[in-house]
């Protein structure tokens, strides 16, 4: 929930993804998911880019085997797959993993993705377009015996799920966007929402930049808030850090940030996915973050691991 008051309730406890990226050896890539699962971390997650990455619904697979850890795609990209092999892959990890597994889907973004695929990166508008199909299409083949649709994009006919999923065990769906028509889907469709700035321009863009401030995040929460209420719906918030750093030395490492990202060491600190300071002072960052923009479920980057712990350790489950 957001809120534009500081006085409410969180409606989620605290939880604590990773990121994994690189692949590595195989031994490697397993022993940093039982770390993660030793110091307390929910959930592991995989990206879905053309790059030195494994692909995801396979590794996740294997990993459901080998860790009882929550397990997540973060997120797929839905030009680069039909979404009803994607139904069937998350039914398949939701089966295997006992309910552990969460699909993240988003509209696509990586212009790298499509070159190396030969996939036409079509306008934002269209993307989005498609990825709303593919929502209604996932999200009725996770709810119904057989189903037919009629879309612009996607015309599935008598489509029956295999594994069928009892409620207990259908996944939960994650949508990442910073647009405005993206945050909206994720509002109708989304179980978790993850507000992150638009990356239409790159991750590295000014424009890219300057939606990781307050008041952009701000716009965001409250827009996703307002249609939550018109719809009757809840979903949980989630962040995606940007920059982590816990330790003595923070005064001087946020006044550097300020001075890469170009604003003044105040709109630095207080930049929702930055999170600066002393452990004491990051827990206080969060619990007021939470507050604000409804922030509960925060993922951090694998390099961030070993001095975010002691956060965990204070706010899972709180």
């Amino acid at each position: 929930m957001c809120t534009r008051s500081s006085t409410i309730l969180p409606m989620y406890p605290f939880r604590f993804g990773v990121q994994l990226k690189s692949a590595g050896s195989v031994e490697d890539w397993l022993e940093s998911v039982s770390k993660l699962q030793r110091l307390g971390y929910d959930i592991v997650t995989l990206p879905d880019h053309i790059d030195n990455s494994f692909s995801p619904f396979a590794a996740l697979g294997y990993l459901a085997a080998k860790t009882d850890l929550k397990i997540g795609t973060m997120v797929t990209s839905n030009d680069l797959r039909n979404p009803l092999l994607v139904a069937r892959e998350a039914a398949t990890l939701a089966l295997l993993s006992k309910g552990r597994f969460e699909l993240g889907i988003g509209a696509g973004w990586q212009e790298s993705d499509y070159s190396q695929l030969g996939v036409p990166m079509d306008a934002p508008r269209v993307r989005v377009s498609r990825l709303e199909e593919s929502l209604e299409v996932i999200k009725s083949s996770f709810s119904k015996p057989s189903f037919s649709y009629s879309g612009l994009y996607y015309n599935p006919s008598e489509f029956q799920l295999y594994p069928t999923l009892t409620p207990d065990l259908v996944p939960k769906i994650l949508v990442g966007g910073g647009g405005s028509k993206v945050l909206s889907l994720a509002a109708r469709f989304a179980d978790v929402i993850s507000i992150n700035p638009s990356l239409r321009l790159g991750e590295q863009a000014k424009e890219t930049l300057e939606e990781m401030q307050q008041q952009s995040y701000r716009k965001k929460c409250n827009l996703v808030q307002d249609k939550l209420d018109e719809l009757g719906r809840k979903a949980e918030f989630h962040c995606r850090s940007a920059f982590v750093y816990i330790g003595s030395d923070h005064y001087k490492v946020v006044n550097e940030v300020a001075s890469h990202l170009g604003v003044d060491t105040k709109d630095a600190y207080e930049m929702p996915p930055v999170l600066i300071g002393t452990v004491e002072s990051v827990i206080e960052q969060l619990q007021y973050r939470r507050e604000q923009f409804g922030f509960s479920y925060w993922s951090i980057h694998e390099n961030d691991v070993d001095a975010f712990t002691p956060v965990v350790t204070v706010l899972k489950g709180k």
